[in-house]
């Protein structure tokens, strides 16, 4: 052992020698002190006020990495087993399961495996560990939400929002479209531009869109976020293009478009990513390619009473067709779409169709008024939500009659209703008193989980944000503003798909069973009913034929005769028989 007077990291260095003139303290020699100094033989104390410095050794196992790769490859069939024969496959497993090296090299493997197991099950901190239900009635999450942004219309006067569209290739930018669409209310002075904003930066337009007629809808392309449709205010169908400028790349022609404003526009799915289709109050839809906006590609008119009479006048056809007021398009079944009306109809439509019936297979009777909004749920396609007069009801394809849910009846009217984009149990509503009732019917179904006064004016329009977490919500005022949800509306729990799923499945069931119900009513009462109707009326229209003849004979008897000539059987006869 050695011990040493200086630091560790002084260890190995080279020793330096230099002269050091500085005098600290300078101590003379005292010759009378000599005489006190008594030697000492042997000497075994020793001071030393430094640290104590030690060297030591340590050997460390060094750890060796190596690399491998494991390539696992499923093979090594005979010839005569095929695959896809399963009884082949079974008879050659047994037969190998049966020889003595098959457990020993099973054995030996096992080893291996169950070491790479251990190292891979490491603990989830996401996993909920607490699965009894007294602890699950705890939520610690609140709903809750917070404002990003408000967006305010830049021109003055204010007019009322219309449509917003969330960009699906930069997640900041939306479109907004302004437009007064009350009959001869609208002032003049109204600017018809549309406005593109970033949520980022929101106090200047990011871009603009200049036209010469308000746009009533706009929507930005599902593959090329530059890219944006509009509906007008008298029917034409406009294109434009950030790159470019503010003003329109296309524009159709008014003698090919529709006849009244434009209240729906969606982008469909095609080979060339360049198809949309509109819907418009004069009851058509129309499929346009912006490859050429000079005329539509297909034409529907909603005239579901439609005859084969060449000479029909249009005005007929006109007066017979449905007004649409909504459209809702899901990239996951391209031939199909959903078409909301002015006379509460909704309409199940399927573009393979040759004739109206059959492009038009299924119909839904689900409000009083107007469908404002028809939305599929982004998770079950079959099951789609729609909003109207004061209730908001969700439907399933498969029960035509009745709805399988419903909210209650608002004291104001809904306006517009949305379902989340990522939690498929969650939709929100908007109504004209200004609030927005967020919902998730695996909660409760009686009464919004959340409701939150968003504007003191009429709200217009919702649109969510493909994430889930954004909404953007538009007034009549001409303020849009950005909310953005917390995580109980964004996340779904690790049970809620297959909770929802049974839910749907019980709702449906219980309504088929009502509709047979009623369905066998109507049939038993159709086929008693008629018999009993029919004879009572038989024996009511002879009764009254006897009466009426009976009378006849009387007023011809008295014409003939006068009351004083009449005897008095004709008068005991007259008398009885009135």
């Amino acid at each position: 052992m050695y011990t040493y007077e200086k630091k560790r990291s002084d260890y190995g260095r080279q020793c330096r020698f230099h002269n050091n003139t500085t005098v600290l303290q300078n101590m003379m020699r005292d010759p009378s002190l000599e005489e006190d100094w008594i030697q000492r033989n042997p000497v075994d104390k020793t001071t030393n006020e430094t640290n104590k410095w030690s060297e030591h050794e340590a050997n460390t196992i060094r750890v060796k990495f190596v690399d491998r790769g494991i390539l696992h490859g499923e093979g090594g069939w005979p010839v005569d087993i095929h695959l896809d024969d399963p009884e082949q496959v079974s008879r050659f497993r047994r037969k190998a399961e049966k020889d003595k090296l098959y457990l020993q090299s099973v054995k030996t493997m096992s080893y291996l495996t169950e070491h790479f197991i251990k190292q891979n099950n490491a603990i989830d901190i996401f996993q909920s560990y607490f699965t009894d239900p007294k602890c699950q009635d705890f939520q610690t999450l609140v709903p809750s939400y917070q404002t990003v942004a408000v967006i305010v219309d830049p021109c003055v006067p204010k007019r009322p929002i219309q449509n917003i569209s969330w960009s699906t290739e930069q997640s900041s930018l939306i479109a907004v479209s302004y437009a007064d669409k009350r009959f001869q209310m609208a002032n003049l002075k109204n600017s018809p531009n549309a406005y593109v904003f970033d949520i980022e930066m929101f106090t200047l337009p990011y871009f603009t869109m200049e036209s010469q007629y308000p746009i009533t809808r706009v929507e930005f392309n599902h593959r090329d976020g530059q890219l944006l449709a509009g509906g007008l205010l008298n029917g034409q169908v406009a294109l434009w293009d950030m790159r470019t400028g503010s003003t329109n790349i296309g524009i159709s022609n008014i003698r090919n478009g529709h006849h009244d404003s434009i209240l729906s526009l969606e982008w469909i799915q095609s080979k060339t990513n360049s198809e949309f289709l509109t819907g418009s109050s004069d009851g058509q839809i129309m499929w346009w390619d912006t490859r050429n906006l000079s005329e539509p590609t297909d034409v529907l008119l909603l005239d579901l009473l439609k005859t084969d009479v060449e000479d029909e006048p249009e005005w007929l056809q006109w007066g017979r067709s449905h007004g649409v007021t909504c459209i809702d398009y899901h990239f996951s079944i391209p031939i199909r779409f959903m078409i909301g009306t002015s006379t509460g109809h909704v309409f199940d439509g399927n573009r393979k169709g040759k004739t109206v019936s059959e492009k038009i297979p299924s119909i839904y009777k689900c409000h009083y008024g107007p469908v404002y909004s028809v939305r599929r749920n982004p998770a079950f396609l079959k099951t789609f939500l729609t909003i109207g007069d004061w209730q908001a009801k969700i439907w399933s394809e498969e029960t035509k009659e009745s709805q399988t849910m419903w909210t209650k009846n608002y004291d104001m009217r809904l306006t517009d209703g949305q379902w989340s984009n990522s939690k498929p149990s969650v939709f929100y509503t908007t109504r004209a008193d200004g609030f927005m009732d967020c919902w998730d019917i695996l909660q409760q179904q009686q009464k919004p989980i959340l409701s939150i006064k968003v504007s003191d004016n009429r709200l217009s329009c919702i649109s969510c944000h493909e994430d889930g977490a954004m909404l953007a919500v538009g007034d009549d005022g001409g303020n849009t503003r950005v909310i953005e949800m917390n995580d109980w509306f964004v996340t779904p729990g690790p049970f809620d798909r297959a909770r929802l799923t049974a839910m749907i499945e019980r709702e449906t069931k219980r309504e088929k069973l009502i509709e047979a119900k009623n369905r066998e009513h109507k049939t038993k009462m159709q086929t008693k009913v008629p018999d009993k109707v029919d004879n009572s009326t038989a024996k009511v229209e002879l009764a009254i034929e006897e009466i009426e003849r009976e009378i006849a004979e009387v007023l011809d008897r008295m014409c003939n005769n006068p009351l004083d000539e009449m005897t008095e059987n004709d008068m005991e006869e007259f008398k009885t028989e009135e």
